[in-house]
């Protein structure tokens, strides 16, 4: 049998280039991947009053006319509590038939809008519902709470996380046998920001349900990945 000196000196210069590699991926350190969620509670820096304003009619002209007149009504009453329309930002409107389904014809027809007004000051918010209450409307939907300047909280969140996150990744390791090594990667994932908080907490003194209240705080959240080497001990 003849050999192929050439093919003999490919095949031992290959697996001699090959070598390296497979022996830097044997060496290759274990590691420790821990994911975990960091929350911080926050104050709100913002208060969202939403409106409905609606009209019904069997005369379409009519239906908008009650609705138009509902809008000036509410135009008025946050005037008067020193808002101005401009403040007040529309959020829906809509023309719905009402249909008899039994004869297939239409009855009325609806016209409906959505308000909201962002409030800050929120020392403004009480005296917005007694007087909306007071004046018999029934405009005012509801208020929320809202973080819009949220980006401190995140950071602590975010922060929160890490240590969590690490205070685990330390637990496995020595449950391993091992110690934590240094960090080789981290990663914020997607958690949602802020949990807006949808009633008023009335305080339980208040002579009125809205006199006085305090915003229920927000739940900032952040999930944080982190990736460390297994030390020996």
């Amino acid at each position: 049998m003849t050999r192929n000196p050439l093919a003999f000196s490919a095949l031992t210069l290959g697996l001699t280039l090959l070598s390296p590699a497979l022996l830097q991926a044997q060496a290759k350190p274990a590691t420790v991947t821990v994911t975990a969620q960091g929350s911080v509670q926050a104050q709100p820096d913002t208060a969202v009053a939403q409106f409905a304003i609606s009209g019904q009619n069997a005369d379409v002209k009519t239906a908008y006319a009650q609705a138009q007149e509902q809008a000036v009504e509410l135009r008025a009453q946050l005037r008067e509590q020193g808002f101005t329309p401009r403040q007040a930002t529309w959020s829906q409107y809509s023309v719905s038939p009402n249909w008899d389904y039994q004869t297939h014809h239409i009855t009325s027809y609806t016209v409906s809008a959505g308000v909201q007004l962002l409030i800050t000051d929120f020392g403004r918010i009480a005296p917005l519902i007694n007087a909306m209450s007071g004046s018999g409307s029934s405009a005012l939907q509801g208020v929320s709470f809202e973080l819009r300047h949220g980006a401190a909280a995140r950071k602590a969140a975010i922060a929160a996380a890490y240590a969590t996150a690490r205070a685990q990744a330390e637990a496995l390791a020595a449950a391993a046998g091992g110690k934590l090594g240094k960090l080789v990667s981290a990663s914020v994932g997607a958690a949602p920001l802020l949990a807006p908080q949808v009633r008023l907490m009335a305080a339980e003194a208040a002579p009125a349900p809205v006199e006085q209240f305090t915003p229920q705080k927000i739940t900032v959240t952040a999930n944080v990945s982190v990736v460390f080497q297994l030390a020996q001990p």
